[in-house]
């Protein structure tokens, strides 16, 4: 995905308003902070910033409704009434959301379905 200029704009904006919640450049007895403390602070940031987006997008994706079938041998499966959470560990953070679980009563597996 290539970003559109009005959306990298946006995103400055964005930043410009996560620099102003995080503060300044300067220690609270007013030290300054080295290059590596602010690399630091902003990677924290970028990674909160993109653990909640990931969080977002991920909940409101469209999960199969159709029957879908079982991964180790081909049948028809089930869908299990109740979601079940899925936890993920990404590189940025963790991502959880509610995810339908089918089941195929010939292996006696649940499973994700693939939204490909």
């Amino acid at each position: 995905m290539e970003l559109s200029a009005t959306q990298r704009e946006r995103l400055q904006e964005i930043a410009t308003e996560a620099k102003e919640i995080v503060g300044g450049c300067l220690h609270g007895d007013g030290r300054p902070m080295t290059f590596a403390e602010l690399e630091d602070e902003c990677i924290e940031v970028g990674d909160l910033l993109t653990s909640a987006m990931l969080q977002q997008r991920v909940t409101e994706r469209q999960s199969p409704q159709e029957p879908s079938c079982c991964p180790t041998c081909g049948r028809q499966t089930n869908l299990n009434p109740d979601e079940e959470p899925r936890v993920l560990q990404t590189d940025r953070g963790e991502v959880e959301w509610m995810e339908p679980t089918y089941h195929c009563r010939y292996c006696r597996r649940s499973f994700f379905p693939s939204l490909g």
